[in-house]
């Protein structure tokens, strides 16, 4: 009688767990919407952020007056961002709990039409500004994992080539890219986490999860961390072709 009430049990658990799978692809409008979205993002963040990262580890990995208070400027927005500000920013009666640490402490749309710029200008100056400071704030971190990374090449292959004679531009592609390739991989993998985290997607299965609705909000959340899965894998192969590990080329 046991073994006939668990097959009996076992095909209707297995029909519904397909139904929220399902469900959750073909069935709600906004997951797959904001599903594909996250992906776009996430792709978006691994390039740009990779990039913009490495550009300014080797500006500030230079010899300039400043160069101390310009690396603190660089890290503040990852100060500002960390939930220990956010949650004393988000008590405090000034600030609106909607907004981020940084941005409540300057409305530059507020500004800007407190001094009469039309709306559609501001518009388009805020779209820009929102994009250079999300690129700056989810930064930090990779900022100081490639310049760690910069600081550890040999001083003896920029020597050699600068009495080879080579330029700035030449050092880079020839000595600081390829040397510091290996510190890539860490990159996207952090900034695909962070992304991860801060996905719009979170909040369509969190709904689920405040109705009670486990099943879909389960099944949203595998699919999910499996597409990250898969997109992080295959973004780590191809990183892989191209990688360069100084130990493995003596």
């Amino acid at each position: 009688a046991d073994m006939d009430a668990v097959s009996f049990i076992n095909p209707l658990q297995n029909v519904n767990i397909l139904y929220n799978y399902s469900y959750a692809l073909t069935i709600d409008a906004d997951y797959p919407v904001q599903l594909l979205s996250s992906l776009g993002t996430m792709a978006s963040d691994c390039a740009v952020i990779t990039i913009f990262s490495l550009l300014i580890a080797v500006m500030l990995n230079g010899n300039f007056k400043g160069r101390a208070a310009a690396r603190a400027i660089f890290f503040l927005p990852v100060i500002f961002n960390s939930e220990a500000v956010s949650a004393a920013l988000v008590n405090s009666p000034l600030v609106n709990p909607n907004e981020d640490a940084l941005t409540a402490l300057f409305d530059m749309g507020k500004f800007m039409q407190g001094i009469g710029i039309p709306k559609f200008l501001i518009t388009f100056l805020t779209g820009i500004t929102d994009g250079i400071y999300d690129t700056i704030s989810y930064s930090g971190i990779q900022i100081l994992i490639f310049l760690t990374a910069i600081q550890s090449v040999p001083k003896h292959l920029y020597e050699a080539a600068r009495i080879e004679g080579a330029t700035q531009y030449e050092m880079f592609w020839k000595i600081t890219l390829p040397m510091v390739s290996a510190m890539i991989p860490t990159v996207i993998v952090y900034t695909v986490v962070d992304s991860f985290l801060r996905s719009s997607i979170n909040k369509v299965i969190q709904v689920y999860e405040e109705q009670s609705n486990y099943g879909v909000h389960a099944a949203m959340s595998w699919i999910y961390l499996g597409v990250v899965a898969v997109f992080l894998v295959v973004v780590l192969g191809i990183l892989s072709k191209v990688v360069f590990y100084y130990d493995d080329k003596k």
